[in-house]
Parts: C-alpha cells; structure tokens; sequence
C-alpha cells in the first residue's frame, strides 16, 4: 500500500463548505467524448454501451441521496464524467459499502466506487485507479461529553462500519494505545453507517469513526445532536482511495485512469471536487494492483 500525503491542511476550511455545497445537484462537468480513452474500453463493455458502479449511495459528500431522492456527491459527478469521456451511458445502483469488492471481483458490477481506500488487504481481490485521498475523523455526542478526540481516542468506544477504512485505522490505532501503556480502544462494528452513528446518539458508543469530511456533515445535520471531534484529521491515516475494478479486466482500470487524466487536463475534475469543498483531496490518477 502507497500513503499519499500531499493534501493541504486546509481540509478542514474546505470540508465546511462543502456543508454549503451540498443545496442541488447541479453538476460542473464539461467532460466530452474522448477517443484514445474509449479505444481503451474492453470489447463488451464498448458493445454494450453503459458502464456500471456500486456505490452505497449513504456517504455525503461523496456519494449520497439528496431530499428527491436523487443521486448526488462528488462520486456521482466523477463517474458520470468518466462515462461521458468514454462515450458510455452511466448507471449506478446501490449496495452496501462492504458488498461492492466481492459484487465487482464476481463480475457484477463493472466499478465499485466509494472513496475506498487502497489497503494492501483490497488489492488482493480488486484493482483500484487512484481519484483522491481519504482522510479521517470521528463522531461525537453534542459538547464531546467523554473527551475524545481524533488524535487520541485511548480509553473511548468507537463504532465502525464494517468493511470501511475506518475499521483498519482504529484497529491500528487500538493497538498503538495498548503498545503505549495506554487504555486499550473498544471497538464495535456495525453493517451501515446510519446504525453507527446512531450507537454514538444512543450513547452505546462514545464516537464513529468515519471520514472527516463526513463527521463534519453527520454533525450539520444531526439536529444539534453530534459534533465532529476535536484535534484535525486523525494522524497517520491517510490513505489514497480509488475506482475498484476486476483484477482481470486491467483494460478497463486503463480505459477509466485514461477518462480520469483527459477530465484533470480539461479541468472537470477540479471543478467537481472545489464544488464539494474537496479539492484538497484531490489525487492524480493512477493504477494500483
């Protein structure tokens, strides 16, 4: 696994105005048909004319569903303009975060896409084209009532998603406190991001580990019953995140990373992530298996 730790420190500025950002799904994209990057495309994919991704579709500001029910976020607006560069009609359907590696290795799906991060435990079932880089935060109760925070969470409960990058982060993280005399970190992993954060309104655990952006969100729209946790992005845990594709069909992890390279060049690429507030996230593409 390669850590990618050219991001600014001012994510956090950003990630605020993404809360701003996030009133319609009114895309930026000038993306058009390019033809080197859909000569790339594999024959079937090409024949058949629609390129598919799984997304949870739970994951503001990355991939979520706005009050019409209508699919939006910074990963929406990425894959449709990499459909648009490669001359294929996009469609995204919805699966649970921990579904989408064993739905694209099993030829379900043709991209899995979540801002997943690219963990050396992920590139044995799938391969990724690098887009942006994950960052870390945490969940906490109004007022932040036991203390935690993002860089010292020892001694706390934290929910985690299952399948997610948060789990591998905590989990280093717990065993950080423990080789440091510390109180050990008790972690509880849940299927949904919904029923994590409601284990942290519950009081059944003290934080939810998640994406900073999104603990940023989660608070906005909370009803005055969360905070982002203190202490910046969690420290240490950076990771590039990618486009998952079939291990076997590198054609198409070329055919998108193409795509991807004629948006950044065209300047759609930026424009979709400063939308959201996330140009800070920002990562040149590239495979990695």
């Amino acid at each position: 696994m390669r850590l990618e730790l050219t991001w600014g420190w001012r994510l956090v500025a950003c990630a605020v105005v993404a809360c701003a950002a996030l009133a319609g799904p009114g895309a930026p994209q000038a993306a058009s048909l390019d033809a080197k990057a859909q000569a790339l495309l594999p024959a079937d994919v090409r024949a058949k004319g629609t390129l598919t991704a799984a997304m949870p579709l739970d994951f503001e500001p990355y991939n979520f569903l706005d009050e019409k029910n209508e699919q939006v976020g910074v990963d929406v607006e990425i894959f449709r303009a990499v459909a648009e560069v490669l001359g294929l009609k996009p469609d995204i359907q919805r699966l649970g975060f921990a579904s989408i590696i064993p739905a694209i290795s099993g030829g379900r799906f043709d991209i899995g896409m979540s801002s997943m991060g690219i963990l050396d435990s992920r590139l044995k079932q799938i391969s990724f084209v690098r887009y942006a880089i994950l960052v870390n935060g945490l969940i906490v109760r109004k007022g932040n009532p036991t203390g935690v925070s993002n860089a010292d969470a020892c001694g706390h409960s934290i929910a985690v998603e299952k399948g997610t990058q948060p789990v591998f982060v905590w989990e280093a993280k717990a065993k950080e406190c423990v080789a440091a005399g510390k109180k050990p970190i008790e972690i509880t992993v849940y299927d949904g991001k919904g029923s994590q954060v409601l284990a942290v309104e519950t009081g059944r655990a003290e934080a939810a580990g998640v994406s900073f952006a999104t603990a940023l969100i989660a608070a906005k729209h909370s009803n005055g019953k969360l905070d982002p946790a203190p202490g910046g992005p969690v420290p240490g845990a950076a990771v590039d995140a990618g486009i998952g594709f079939k291990k076997e069909n590198r054609q198409l992890g070329q055919a998108v990373e193409a795509a991807l390279k004629v948006l950044v060049a065209d300047g759609t690429y930026r424009k979709i992530f400063a939308k959201w507030g996330l140009e800070d996230v920002a990562a040149s593409p590239a495979i990695f298996e």
